[in-house]
């Protein structure tokens, strides 16, 4: 069974669920959503108040700044610690600026084998398009490491091919815009439900 079949059969069944997201700043939501809430924020509120999972828990240990690199190295207390049934990776931005895809993906698989070997179903997120020439190279080696893997994919990349600039912080940090369509995009992708409680009267 592939990671997003598994991640689909979590979202309906009765566990809870810990989800942990790690990567770096666009993860964080640092800076350029103007206090707004980010992508991750956005995908708590669905799943843990929309669709009812109250006892789901949704963990950000993004940092700003960081590449696959910081993550490797930090994986025990960014994401292990945590005992996660579903890890969200996205990383690459900043990798893309100086490290050739082929180093980027020797640094990203082993993370992927560790927190398999710990327990937890991953996702992969391809950066948002932006002014650093690898990033589309970066975008294909992650879905290309999606599917050897067997990791669910969510490809922001193929999404934002035709990005409104308004949803853009900065050339390279989507704004509180951006992350709305970013947290479209993820439940999407992991086939989060629609709502499932009454709106608030």
């Amino acid at each position: 069974m592939d990671d997003l079949t598994a991640i689909g059969d979590l979202l309906t069944g009765e566990a809870p669920v810990t989800w942990v997201f790690a990567g770096d700043s666009i993860v964080q939501a640092a800076r350029w959503t103007a206090g707004a809430r980010g992508y991750v924020e956005l995908f708590s509120e669905r799943v843990r108040y929309e669709c009812g999972r109250f006892l789901d828990a949704v963990i950000n240990t993004g940092v700003s700044g960081w590449r696959g690199a910081n993550l490797a190295a930090h994986l025990d207390r960014a994401v292990l610690r945590h005992a996660p049934d579903v890890t969200v990776i996205g990383v690459g931005t900043n990798d893309a600026k100086d490290l050739s895809v082929a180093e980027f993906r020797a640094v990203l698989t082993p993370v992927i084998e560790r927190v398999r070997e710990a327990g937890s179903l991953v996702a992969l997120q391809t950066p948002v398009p932006g002014p650093i020439a690898a990033i589309p190279a970066y975008a294909e080696a992650i879905r290309e490491l999606a599917g050897e893997l067997g990791a669910a994919l969510v490809d922001h990349h193929a999404r934002w091919q035709d990005a409104d600039s308004r949803w853009y912080g900065d050339p390279v940090h989507p704004n509180a815009e951006g992350h709305r369509v970013m947290a479209r995009t993820l439940v999407d992708a992991l086939g989060v439900p629609e709502r499932t409680i009454a709106s608030d009267s």
